[in-house]
């Protein structure tokens, strides 16, 4: 026999030895034994952290407790943010009433303010250019001082007799109420006379007192005057002062008119952008501060059970430090890794049964939601060619009706019959 009829027979052999073994297999009825891959069940875990640094004063959250996102687990201390947010409230409105004082028409009655204004401004000038006019005189006409110091001596003295005539009057009406008093304390029939007595009494003095204030004004003139008369130099001081007062008043003149032209202007495109920006600024601030306040309160970012509380209430916690841990025992997955002969068997999608040993005759559904495309060898430390080639590759599969008997860490079998 040639080789090549040697060959063929081989290859025939083997055909029929396949073919018999396939028939011996669907005459007993016995399927392909399954595969079972061990893995161990995985849940993430969410890390919850403040943004903002503060006093834990109500924690709502324990260790262990199912919590739904967005409920409420952790409030920290608000009490200095809401003082913020009610002076930023405060700004709001004041830059909003401005600028709605410069948006409205031009009122009438701030017309009439400016228009007052300017009033008193053209009356103080009058007044201090009277005044200029009176110190150059007097600078230039020493006798017309003469006249004037002979005035005020003369009024000084009027008002020298009359402080000293109402201190006479005022002691005469002391002793007439003492002399009430010592009569009251026999007779009380003369407490009103004693009372009407104090009463001119205290009026008494309040007229000295108001006559020695003039008496002591018109000193003061006419020291001044004489001093003006005796130094020539002190005349030209005071045109000097009554110059500088005079400018000054015609400086508020111009003003309380440019005001006023203001007024009946309106105001100018360029006032109301800036109104509007002032508002604009203050807004955004008060909205940064209301931004602060709703990170004191912490909510739970998904559903899932309390794993680990690391603070208490009354305790501070910094930006970012830990606070909470929540475990997702409902987004469930394993991790297990099929040999290379199996992998194009398995897809996407694919859902093969799960066992765990903490669950014993039960089983779950496992949905294979990730393969990997890089091998892996089966041992790190292969010893020969054989083993070498002998790859597995990574497979994830989320468990799609987790309950309470099984949990996080628990190993598992993933069964696949291919």
């Amino acid at each position: 026999m040639s080789k090549l009829s040697k060959l063929h027979a081989i290859i025939l052999l083997a055909l029929l030895a396949l073919l018999l073994a396939g028939c011996a297999n669907i005459v007993s009825g016995q399927e392909p034994e399954p595969h079972r891959f061990t893995g161990f069940l995985e849940s993430e875990d969410v890390t919850i952290a403040p943004e903002i640094g503060g006093r834990i004063v109500a924690m709502q959250a324990q260790a262990g407790s199912r919590v739904t996102s967005g409920q409420v687990l952790v409030r920290l201390d608000d009490s200095l943010i809401r003082l913020q947010l009610a002076q930023a409230d405060a700004n709001v409105t004041e830059a909003e009433a401005q600028l709605a004082q410069l948006k409205a028409a031009v009122r009438p009655e701030d017309v009439a303010l400016a228009q007052a204004r300017l009033t008193q401004a053209q009356a103080a000038a009058d007044a201090s250019e009277r005044a200029l006019q009176d110190a150059i005189r007097l600078r230039d006409n020493p006798q017309e001082l003469d006249v004037q110091i002979a005035q005020a001596q003369t009024a000084f003295d009027e008002a020298r007799a009359q402080a000293r005539a109402a201190k006479h009057q005022a002691r005469a009406a002391d002793i007439e109420a003492q002399m009430w008093g010592e009569i009251a304390r026999n007779l009380s029939q003369a407490n009103p006379q004693w009372n009407l007595a104090s009463q001119k009494a205290w009026q008494a003095w309040q007229q000295a007192d108001q006559a020695d204030a003039v008496a002591r004004q018109a000193l003061i003139t006419l020291n001044d005057l004489k001093k003006q008369r005796k130094n020539r130099q002190e005349a030209e001081a005071q045109v000097v002062a009554a110059t500088n007062a005079r400018d000054q008043a015609l400086a508020g003149v111009k003003q309380a008119q440019a005001a006023l032209d203001a007024v009946e202007a309106g105001p100018t495109d360029e006032q109301i952008a800036a109104a509007e920006a002032a508002v604009e600024r203050a807004r955004a601030a008060r909205d940064a501060i209301a931004v602060q306040l709703d990170k004191t309160v912490i909510k739970a970012p998904v559903d899932g059970v309390i794993d680990a509380r690391y603070f208490s209430e009354n305790e501070v916690v910094r930006p970012g430090q830990r606070l909470l841990s929540i475990t997702q025992p409902d987004q469930m997955t394993i991790t297990i890794y099929a040999p290379a002969d199996i992998i194009d068997a398995i897809h996407i999608g694919d859902v093969y049964p799960l066992e765990v040993d903490s669950a014993p005759g039960k089983q779950y559904k496992a949905r294979v939601t990730a393969i990997s495309n890089k091998p892996e060898f089966t041992m790190r430390q292969s010893q020969n060619v054989a083993e070498r080639a002998a790859v597995v590759y990574a497979i994830t599969l989320q468990i799609e009706n987790p309950n309470d008997h099984i949990r996080p860490g628990l190993p598992a079998d993933v069964i696949i019959r291919k």
